[in-house]
């Protein structure tokens, strides 16, 4: 497409949402919302192997949370400052030892 946009490198949020066994949970879903919670700005689901990316607005801080109709949510304050940020969410599996 002629149109589209390059989200800037430092905007980016990469990451992967798996369960405290490390196994990928595909379709979760993952919301970018600013610092103080409140309304979504950034909604995808993670693929297959359980691989998402947001592009947040702007530099900042924002939470970014990670939802597993099985096992709950998980969220990360995250800071955005000119570099691509990693996160990897580890969902706690009920009744697994942690390891």
């Amino acid at each position: 497409m002629a149109d589209e946009v390059e989200t800037e490198p430092g905007l980016i949020i990469r990451g992967r949402v798996r369960d405290s066994l490390g196994v990928a949970l595909p379709r979760a879903v993952v919301t970018l919302s600013g610092a103080g919670g409140g309304r979504h700005l950034v909604k995808t689901r993670s693929a297959a192997d359980g691989a998402f990316t947001v592009a947040a607005p702007e530099h900042g801080e924002y939470l970014l949370v990670a939802f597993s109709p099985q096992l709950g949510s998980q969220s990360v304050a995250v800071r955005l400052e000119g570099r691509p940020v990693e996160v990897e969410f580890r969902m706690n599996v009920p009744g697994a030892l942690d390891v």
